[in-house]
């Protein structure tokens, strides 16, 4: 367990304290389980009362991530680093906004749940960068306003690109 160093107010003194930890269910509408959990904490010997910084919190919150099977911010981050990427290339990998996976690596933020099974499953090595990088590309519109995918872009002639930009077709007009 961390050690408290300087207590936020003089006189305060470093304890331990039982805190509960209530683990959602899957819904996220009531309570699965309640685990309780020691963490270092700060106790007012005036009034008694415990309080907990930091660092308390970051203990529980790992608690409930670990029983939710989140990653942690630091296995986020040791992810990133086992892959070779820097951050913005990872958020660009999981098609994410720049500074989201800051985010999640400096724990401001967590991933989604759906997310999470995707870092899980990356972590875990069940799917591979080469993968995810195949699937950075993103599908265009064909003439008719389908979702066409990159591979059929390639094959799209001019006398169909023009149908696109609204230029007559030649076969159409009389056109020789």
């Amino acid at each position: 367990m961390k050690k408290l160093k300087t207590p936020p107010v003089p006189g305060w003194m470093a304890v331990t304290s039982k805190q509960l930890v209530h683990i959602p269910n899957a819904n996220g509408d009531g309570v699965a389980e309640t685990i309780a959990q020691e963490v270092p904490a700060w106790q007012d010997p005036k009034t008694g009362k415990i309080y907990l910084d930091g660092v308390a919190h970051e203990i529980l919150d790992a608690v409930k991530a670990r029983h939710l099977g989140i990653l942690l911010p630091e296995q986020l981050c040791d992810l990133r680093n086992s892959i070779g990427m820097t951050q913005k290339k990872m958020a660009e990998l999981l098609q994410l906004g720049e500074k989201t996976w800051t985010r999640w690596e400096t724990g401001a933020e967590r991933p989604s749940r759906s997310m999470n099974l995707l870092l899980c499953a990356l972590h875990e090595g069940k799917i591979d960068v080469g993968y995810l990088r195949s699937k950075r590309r993103m599908p265009a519109l064909d003439e008719l306003g389908r979702w066409e995918m990159p591979e059929r872009q390639a094959e799209l002639t001019y006398k169909n690109s023009k149908t696109i930009l609204g230029e007559p077709d030649e076969s159409k007009t009389g056109a020789a």
